[in-house]
């Protein structure tokens, strides 16, 4: 009896590898995500057009997850995707001059919101690059009678008020990925040719140009944040503007030495204004701030709660670490001969920290900027 239990002993024994096997029933795949690769795009024969065939209902694009070989134990939670249902989502950015539109919304699905806008208040276009994300109005003739559109309005009330009168107006757009992933920018610069000769054509970035009047800028970026706001035309995706969204002017990178960085693909002064704001939004005490030498000094209570209310709950775990002492951290920022910048985290002291702690504090800082 005995000698027939040690056979079956061993005949379970070598079944184990035709049941939890490589091709047994049970196949042990929890680490196969780490090997997978993307596939290659679709080609379209020449003799095909290749504009018909497109995605009637694309997907869009998902936040680029943290770098999982570095995890291979425990792969860290999926960055946050936050909706967008609070109109208060849409602000009005200003550094210095400058103002822009921030969006919670992918630049495929606000393209067709300013168009929209646009068509709306009975303003037609002159020129269209979906590719770059500009838009430019025809030229137009505003003077001091009544209107209907909030368009024509804003800028007859800003020459108004700055005793401007003659000349021709236009609108000019320009639909940029924001900081964040499935975020955007709007920037927006007002043109009279009587006040001073307009900008060039073929102008793709409006950073090198100003409003000839700034007041009329503002109501502008007032009324189109208004309409994105109150949500008047519900979200669609355009396929001609799907270049625009391609990335995004933030990312989460390695050095050589394999240690967590987030680039900034603005100047100098918007990477020092961003991470200040980030900060300050966050609820992350600010010890000292150094623009010149670009370093903030931060404290991180093991009792904090990080940021506004719907959002405490996963930025909340990112901290908790089982830590009881405060953290003194130092953010850095160092441009680069590119005109970006790159942001950095470590200990107050300049030390490395814990791979993983400085990379989530990296993605707290992305987070919260705009």
């Amino acid at each position: 009896m005995w000698k027939l239990g040690w056979m079956l002993l061993l005949v379970l024994v070598g079944g184990c590898s035709w049941i939890t096997g490589e091709r047994g029933f049970i196949v042990d795949r929890r680490s196969e995500y780490l090997e997978t690769v993307e596939n290659p795009p679709l080609v379209i024969p020449g003799e095909l057009v290749a504009t018909r065939v497109q995605d009637t209902a694309p997907i869009p694009a998902i936040p680029t997850p943290l770098r999982p070989e570095y995890y291979d134990a425990k792969p860290p939670r999926p960055n946050a995707i936050h909706g967008a249902d609070s109109r208060d989502e849409v602000r009005i950015q200003r550094l210095g001059e400058r103002r822009w539109l921030a969006i919670p919304e992918d630049p495929t699905i606000v393209w067709p919101k300013l168009k929209q806008f646009l068509a709306e208040n009975g303003v037609p276009l002159a020129r269209e690059l979906p590719a770059e994300g500009r838009l430019d109005t025809d030229w137009m003739t505003v003077g001091a009678e009544p209107y209907r559109d909030v368009i024509r309005l804003a800028i007859r009330d800003a020459k108004a008020a700055a005793q401007m009168s003659g000349g021709r107006d236009r609108v000019r757009l320009r639909v940029e990925p924001g900081l964040r992933e499935r975020t955007s920018e709007v920037h927006i610069r007002y043109e009279n040719d009587a006040f001073s000769p307009p900008a060039p054509d073929d102008l793709v970035s409006l950073e090198s140009t100003a409003s000839h009047l700034a007041t009329a800028e503002q109501d502008l970026l007032n009324e189109l944040g208004a309409y994105i706001a109150a949500r008047v035309a519900e979200q669609t995706v355009s396929m001609v503007a799907q270049d625009i969204g391609s990335g995004a002017k933030s990312y989460l990178d390695r050095d050589p030495e394999g240690d967590p960085v987030l680039r900034l693909l603005v100047d100098y002064p918007r990477a020092w204004a961003t991470i200040g704001q980030s900060l300050s939004r966050a609820n992350i005490e600010v010890d000292d701030a150094d623009e010149t030498a670009g370093s903030y000094l931060i404290s991180i209570s093991p009792d904090l709660e990080v940021g506004e209310p719907e959002r405490k709950g996963f930025l909340r775990r990112m901290f908790s670490f089982g830590r009881k002492e405060t953290m003194n951290l130092q953010i850095r920022i160092r441009s680069q001969t590119d005109g970006s910048q790159v942001v950095t985290a470590q200990a107050a002291d300049g030390s490395a920290l814990d791979r993983e702690f400085g990379q989530q504090v990296l993605v707290l800082l992305r987070e919260y900027s705009s």
